[in-house]
């Protein structure tokens, strides 16, 4: 019995060990296509572009400005004049626009990863395709 007891207190720490990494895990804010699609054109938002210049040449939101993630700490500084705008950062699929959103909420930023990133995006394009 006494073994039993240790052996469910060791697995309940250990479902709770998993639940906390998980909820690290979860990421940055986050907002679906069909709400940003919604929000574009908004004076109060800003669509970021976090992939390289030549993926925003093929294909982008209009009007985003273009600050490639291996970039963006780098270039952080560029960024002030959207300091009091919320930001929805956005890449081809929604993994390099996480880290990007990390990094401009570090510094102090209001921004939010658009998930799917363009795979899914179903609102204004333009495209050289």
């Amino acid at each position: 019995m006494k073994k039993y007891i240790i052996f469910l207190i060791i697995s309940l720490l250990g479902l709770y060990a998993f639940d906390s990494l998980n909820d690290k895990k979860e990421g940055p804010p986050s907002i679906e296509s069909v709400k940003g699609a919604e929000l574009y054109g908004n004076e109060d938002y800003i669509f970021l572009d976090v992939r390289t210049e030549e993926e925003h040449r093929l294909k982008a939101i209009p009007n985003t400005p273009v600050f490639p993630v291996q970039e963006l700490e780098a270039r952080i500084d560029e960024l002030k004049k959207y300091k009091d705008k919320k930001i929805i950062v956005y890449c081809r699929s929604g993994n390099r626009s996480r880290k990007g959103t990390d990094i401009l909420i570090e510094h102090g930023y209001d921004a939010v990863n658009l998930l799917g990133g363009m795979n899914q995006w179903k609102g204004p394009i333009t495209s050289s395709e």
